[in-house]
């Protein structure tokens, strides 16, 4: 008898330990957080790593949306959202392998997406590839009439038949968007302005610092001013990001200026991200810190954007970012 008591009460034990185990990690995903801390994984509001890199961001309602690259288990790209910019509630995958047959053996990279209000769709354009190297260089375009629902892949092409790897999205305050890209194998960024319903490229406008060998790009309107912050091509290992400077998309656009330091904080750029507030607007630089021989291993660097001038933009190495959606304060 007392050989059965003593089994019960282990048993008794052993489940008030687990109950207390599951409330623990409960509470933990449940209290919101008030920073983001650069350098560490990033955790959704259920405790699971965001897998968003080489992503953008759009403002849909009251709620900022993260899409970026996932990669596990056949999905490409996933989707979070959030009311903060610092708790992420994961939404649901975008674009997975099972999407289309084109995407079976597919790589999809720096996923971007914008609205289009004639069509009603959000349309998302990608750096597409097949096969093991980075030879095929296609653009890639998927829509979806909700930003959390599944997106239908429509094709890959090069853009006026030039390579397209590294990439990214703008819309202008007029509803023109524009898409970028690394061109001519990473030597030279081309921009292009879309058609109307966002699934073409209608006029290539501009080839910016032909040999100059340039990726990962982020473009954002300040005032007069449009800013273009790229990377240097050195693989997985960061360099010194550098940016310049316009009055038009079409150029003339200014030499390249070196920003941040020697490696951008050990970070490549993904996206600029306006915080507008009802005091200010501020700019978030969103970087990736990559591992190559462990992607999965890689990390999520947010970052104040400053400007000394209408033209010159600083980017300071932070800890921890605290900011506010309401007055676009950054601190």
């Amino acid at each position: 008898m007392r050989c059965q008591k003593t089994q019960l009460f282990v048993l008794f034990i052993a489940l008030v330990n687990i109950f207390l185990f599951n409330t623990t990690i409960s509470a933990q995903t449940s209290v919101n957080k008030t920073e983001i801390i650069n350098g560490t994984d990033l955790t959704d509001t259920q405790g699971n790593i965001i897998n968003a890199h080489g992503g953008g961001f759009l403002k849909v309602g009251k709620y900022y949306y993260w899409i970026g690259e996932n990669r596990r288990k056949g999905v490409f790209v996933s989707c979070y959202r959030s009311t903060d910019l610092i708790n992420w509630e994961f939404r649901g995958d975008l674009l997975t392998r099972q999407s289309h047959k084109e995407l079976d053996k597919a790589n999809i990279e720096r996923p971007k997406v914008i609205y289009n209000e004639r069509t009603r769709q959000f349309v998302m354009w990608m750096h597409y590839e097949y096969g093991p190297d980075y030879s095929y260089a296609r653009a890639a375009i998927a829509t979806s009439s909700d930003i959390e629902k599944p997106f239908s892949y429509l094709r890959s092409f090069r853009p006026f038949n030039n390579m397209s790897r590294d990439c990214n999205l703008y819309k202008d305050e007029d509803g023109i968007a524009y898409f970028y890209s690394s061109a001519r194998e990473n030597y030279d960024m081309i921009i292009y302005k879309l058609s109307d319903d966002y699934l073409d490229t209608k006029e290539q406008i501009a080839t910016l610092w032909p040999g100059g060998h340039r990726e990962a790009p982020a473009l954002v309107k300040r005032g007069n001013y449009y800013f273009l912050l790229t990377s240097g091509c050195t693989g997985w290992a960061p360099n010194q990001a550098k940016y310049a400077y316009s009055k038009s998309i079409k150029g003339p656009w200014s030499e390249l200026k070196l920003i941040g330091n020697s490696t951008t904080f050990d970070s490549q750029s993904t996206y600029i991200l306006p915080v507008e507030g009802d005091k200010t607007t501020s700019y978030l630089y969103v970087g990736d810190r990559w591992d190559g021989k462990q992607y999965f291993n890689s990390k999520y660097i947010f970052l104040p954007l400053t400007f000394q001038s209408d033209s010159t933009m600083e980017l300071r190495w932070v800890e921890k970012i605290r900011l506010s959606v309401k007055t676009g304060e950054i601190n």
